[in-house]
């Protein structure tokens, strides 16, 4: 379906260091691409419980690999991207980003097969996560739009960039026919954030189960791999 894009999903304003800021949600423009898949591939591939463990960062073939994965998902124009406002309108410093793509029941993401071990390990872990159904039984629907990484700048956390992120998630899949949005919520951080933004946890399971299922050892303090999702009134 038709829509406007680019456009504004979202402003809010947080104290930063003392000083009044402004912040806008908005897609990720066209002419934003490759800063936000760079974004992604900054602080987002070293603190992610999934990519820390399959040591990503560490090998630059999987770094590619990731690179042209989430290039592909964002060519489809359903990613968002905050941006502190500077004092000059027209200056826009990018702060946080939310990938996110339609996921279909009973259809694997397309995806060009990695060959990196680090990469392979990455798709053992989706694979395995994916099969658990627990948002079309849930919300009896047959897609629903998927959050695919999310990530604030480190200067820029606790102000709940996340959540104003989630809540714009939910206007774009309203937005683009979709009744549902959710995900697969790996770290701590990310699952308090799904909560604030009223998301429901639909399945949740230990890493340690996970890592059986796998048959990959996972070395994080959370405790807990989650599906959050959320149905849009």
């Amino acid at each position: 379906m038709s829509r406007e894009y680019p456009r504004v999903w979202g402003k809010f304003e947080r104290d930063v260091r003392g000083k009044a800021s402004s912040f806008v949600i908005e897609d990720v423009p066209e002419s934003m691409w490759d800063a936000a898949v760079e974004f992604m591939l900054g602080n987002y591939i070293e603190e992610d419980v999934w990519w820390s463990t399959a040591g990503t960062a560490q090998d630059p073939d999987a770094v590619q690999e990731y690179r042209v994965l989430w290039k592909g998902i964002i060519s489809q124009k359903m990613s968002l991207a905050c941006f502190l406002l500077g004092d000059d309108a027209k200056e826009k410093t990018l702060v946080g980003v939310n990938m996110c793509m339609l996921q279909e029941k009973d259809h694997f993401v397309e995806h060009n097969p990695p060959k990196t071990k680090a990469g392979l390990l990455s798709l053992r872990m989706f694979a395995e996560a994916v099969k658990v159904p627990a948002i079309y039984d849930k919300y009896d629907v047959t897609s629903y739009l998927m959050g695919a990484g999310l990530s604030v700048a480190p200067e820029y956390r606790r102000l709940g960039i996340s959540v104003q992120l989630l809540n714009c998630r939910m206007l774009l899949a309203k937005e683009i026919g979709q009744s549902v949005t959710g995900g697969i919520f790996t770290t701590t951080a990310a699952q308090k954030a799904a909560e604030k933004a009223g998301m429901e946890c639909l399945h949740r399971v230990s890493y340690k189960e996970f890592g059986e299922q796998c048959e990959i050892e996972f070395n994080t303090d959370t405790e807990h791999l989650k599906i959050f999702a959320k149905r849009i009134e």
